[in-house]
């Protein structure tokens, strides 16, 4: 994941060459006018017909100027960077590449893939600043449910309480409570804030240790 410093170079380095390309063309555009005025060129023809090429190549690069602009506005405000994990629709990977143009992740499979910016419209960061692991664990109604919730809390403040599970995870774990009342069983919701990128892996062991908890407390899970 990146700093926020480096997030911050990457949205001000772009931007920023951005501004100076179009600068640069609308200066060199103006001098070239500027020295045929002086000597004495009639500019109208070459205007006319500039304008015209111009709405050609506009209408042939729309997509092209669609990409640049979502592109742009996508580093502008932010909304995610090169380390971020994505979902863009169905797909969902790591961004390893992005410019103005397109977007590029590496989903699970190890796939790299090629998105246009321009079809960029509803975009989820799943790693943006803090993310969470929301568990649902589903026990029998044969378990008293005041001392599942005690087990799960303990359960929760000992990984909180280990230096190398503490330094994943952002605050302690929150057991809900009962959330849902079904014939499978009455499902218990746990939410534990970490720090980007580490719900995956905090969450993969709490479910190795709730396992093992449960097993020795003789609870049984239910159905989800």
């Amino acid at each position: 994941m990146l700093k926020p410093y480096q997030r911050l170079d990457l949205r001000v380095s772009t931007v920023s060459q951005v501004l100076k390309n179009i600068t640069g063309i609308a200066l060199f555009g103006l001098g070239a006018l500027a020295i045929l005025s002086a000597i004495g060129f009639d500019l109208i023809p070459l205007l006319a017909g500039a304008g015209i090429v111009g709405i050609a190549i506009s209408f042939a690069a729309q997509g092209l100027i669609k990409d640049v602009i979502n592109g742009f506005l996508i580093i502008l405000e932010d909304q995610y960077a090169v380390g971020d994990v994505i979902m863009v629709g169905e797909l969902r990977g790591l961004v390893e590449n992005m410019n103005l143009r397109i977007t590029q992740i590496r989903n699970n499979e190890g796939q790299l893939i090629t998105i246009p910016n321009s079809s960029i419209a509803i975009v989820r960061n799943l790693s943006k600043d803090w993310a969470r692991v929301d568990l649902a664990i589903r026990i029998t109604y044969e378990t008293n449910p005041d001392r599942a919730l005690e087990i799960l809390r303990k359960l929760s403040q000992e990984i909180y309480q280990e230096n190398i599970w503490r330094a994943k995870i952002i605050e302690p774990p929150e057991v809900l409570g009962i959330d849902d009342l079904q014939q499978s069983g009455m499902l218990i919701r746990i939410w534990i804030k970490t720090q980007p990128l580490q719900q995956w892996v905090v969450a993969r062991e709490f479910r190795r240790r709730l396992k093992l908890r449960m097993e020795q407390e003789e609870i049984t899970i239910g159905t989800l």
